[in-house]
């Protein structure tokens, strides 16, 4: 039996960022802003660079998995010290109730640039 070693170029589509991990956020807490029409994830990035236009991917345990888009990101100072990196989630109404009734907190999500599942 003989074998066969091919060696050539790299594919420059498969960069770097093809084998890098998907971006994580760790949410210490959540909170709504009426005025604004955002429902706000406080806490930190884990892994990767998370941007505006990005989504989170929100398991929930009775039925399909469901992504937010993130608005913008903005952070918060919390009482007596520190920062949280907040991802804010424009929402009307009915995704912030989905949202407040999926009790997000202490919890780490991944992050998607398409919205993919």
């Amino acid at each position: 039996m003989q074998s066969t070693l091919l060696v050539g170029r790299v594919d420059e589509r498969l960069s770097l960022d093809h084998f890098a991990r998907m971006p994580r956020f760790h949410v210490r807490d959540t909170f709504e802003i009426p005025d604004r029409k955002l429902f706000v994830m406080a806490g930190s990035v884990v892994d990767g660079e998370v941007r505006a236009g990005m989504f989170v991917r929100v398991p929930r345990k009775s039925s399909l998995d469901m992504t937010a888009r993130i608005h913008s990101v903005e952070f918060a100072r919390r009482v007596g010290g520190g920062e949280d990196v907040c991802l804010c989630i424009q929402s009307e109404p009915e995704l912030a109730e989905v949202l407040r009734g999926l009790d997000i907190g202490n919890e780490t999500f991944e992050i998607t640039k398409d919205g993919s599942v």
